[in-house]
Parts: structure tokens; sequence; C-alpha cells
């Protein structure tokens, strides 16, 4: 039995979906029970839980040999880095009650830093979380989400523009898409570790950079999308502008810094990639 935390969301709703195709037997965690009817009408098993809540979450995992958790970003609240970590701790105990055998987490590239790296610090930390736990672990370092894409196509559909805080805009970074995220974890807990801490990194099946990101707008949509920069000293107040809290908008503004500064890297050269490519995505995106 494997349990999936996340199943409304990108990858969890992958990793469920996947298992169930391999005629393994899976239990989805959603928060109510009217987000389970669908994968319950799927075959899965349902439990309702909030992963604050040790005791539903100790009962979820209640007889699993694997699990995926990840930790939700609620970048409008004002301690989101705090709700972060609680998240975390709660997770891990619940785990270490329900004597979890293996546990897959949704990390990042650069979770291999504890700070100046934004957001990714507190999947850094539950990484070390399980690994004091004593809790076989494998977390998936997957890089740059090509998902991120879906946040400035208001501006890319009403101004014909594609706004960047991946600098310079000719800059390259490895773009993933959830669903390669998703098998991958997938495949993850259907083979889990013989080792106690087991990092795979996951880069896109290239790397793009905004301008690339661009023209592959410009293709899709056939009308020139030109690549714009958002100067850094503008970042907090734009993302603010988008609903972030102030503490989320700075966390995410030095996480955008070092990616850049080349802090936010692959450990590995010879990295697994995806097969999801830039013009594929963005293709579906549009359609």
């Amino acid at each position: 039995m494997f349990v999936i935390s996340g199943a409304t969301g990108n990858t969890g709703s992958v990793v469920a979906q996947t298992l169930l195709d391999q005629g393994q037997a899976v239990r989805v965690i959603v928060r109510t029970a009217e987000k389970g009817e669908a994968w319950k009408a799927k075959g899965a098993e349902v439990a309702v839980a909030d992963l604050l809540d040790t005791a539903a979450m100790t009962k979820a995992l209640d007889g699993a040999s694997g699990a995926y958790f990840l930790l939700p970003p609620d970048l409008a609240d004002e301690d989101f880095l705090g709700l972060s970590r609680k998240r975390a701790e709660a997770i891990v105990d619940a785990a270490k009650a329900a004597r979890l055998p293996h546990a897959a987490i949704l990390s990042s590239v650069g979770a291999q830093h504890a700070d100046k790296v934004g957001p990714i610090a507190t999947i850094a930390y539950l990484e070390k979380l399980f690994t004091e736990a004593s809790i076989p672990l494998t977390a998936i370092r997957p890089g740059y989400f090509l998902e991120n894409i879906q946040d400035v196509m208001p501006a890319v559909l009403h101004e014909d523009i594609f706004p960047s805080m991946i600098l310079p805009l000719d800059f390259k970074v490895d773009m993933v898409a959830t669903q390669d995220i998703g098998r991958a974890i997938a495949d993850a807990l259907a083979n889990p570790p013989s080792v106690p801490h087991r990092v795979i990194e996951l880069k896109g099946a290239a790397q793009y950079s905004a301008e690339d990101v661009a023209a592959a707008l410009s293709k899709s949509l056939n009308r020139t999308i030109t690549a714009v920069p958002v100067p850094q000293e503008a970042w907090v107040d734009v993302l603010k502008e988008n609903g972030l809290s102030q503490q989320s908008a700075e966390s995410i503004s030095e996480m955008n810094a070092n990616i850049a500064n080349g802090r936010i890297a692959f450990l590995d050269d010879n990295a697994r990639k995806g097969s999801i490519d830039l013009q594929t995505f963005v293709d579906k995106l549009v359609a």
C-alpha cells in the first residue's frame, strides 16, 4: 500500500495515477472527503487528514509500505517559512508514529544547502528531519518547474510579454514538467532505496532561458512574445502585488538571486532527465 499526500495537486495526482495504473494499492490523503471522491472512483482508498494533524496523519499512514509527501507552499501566509517547518515536523512525527518503512518527498535542486536558497531551505529541513529520525528517505530534487510559466500567462496573453525574474534573459536553467517529477516519484516508491538517504536529481529535457520560453510561446500563439526582465530591486514589490506575503516575496526573491549566481545548482552533471520539452509543454498549455 502506497500512501500519497497532495493527490489533488500537480505531482501527487501523477504519483497516485501512475501507481494505480501499475495495479498498486493506493491510499490518497485529502483535506475533505469530497476531494477524495474522484480517487475513490478510480479504486484508491481515501484518508481525510491535514498535514498538521499528527493523529490523523498517523492513521492515514497505517500499513503503508511507502508514502509520498510535499510541503504545500502557502505563499500568502505571513509566516510562510514557519508554517512550512511546522508541517515538516508534523509529517515526520506521523511517519515515526506509524513506523513508515520508506518516505519519498518532493525536494528541490539546491536542497543540499540549509540557507540562502529561499523556500528550498524548508525542504532541506524536511530532509534533515527524516534522516535524523532514521526513516529511509528518497528525496526527489527537480529543477525549475515548467508550470511556473502559468503564473505569467495573463501578461503573455494580454500584453505580448513574458516577464522574467530569471536573469539575464539568456541565462539557461533546467526546466522540468511536474508530470516527469510525478513519474520519478512513483518509480522511487515502487523501488525503495538500499541506503538511508537516496537523492535523485531530476533535470529537464534541456536547459532553457526566458528568451527560449518567449520563443516557444510565440510559436504556439503565432504572434511575437517578448521576454522582459523584471529588475531585481522590484522583485519583492511585484510578488506582493501578486498576492504573496512580505516574507514569501523576500524568500522567492532570495531563491531567484541564488539561481542566477549558481548557488542553487545540481550536484550530479549526469542527473536523470525529464522527457517533456519546453515546446511540448507550452503547446499543451496554450491549447
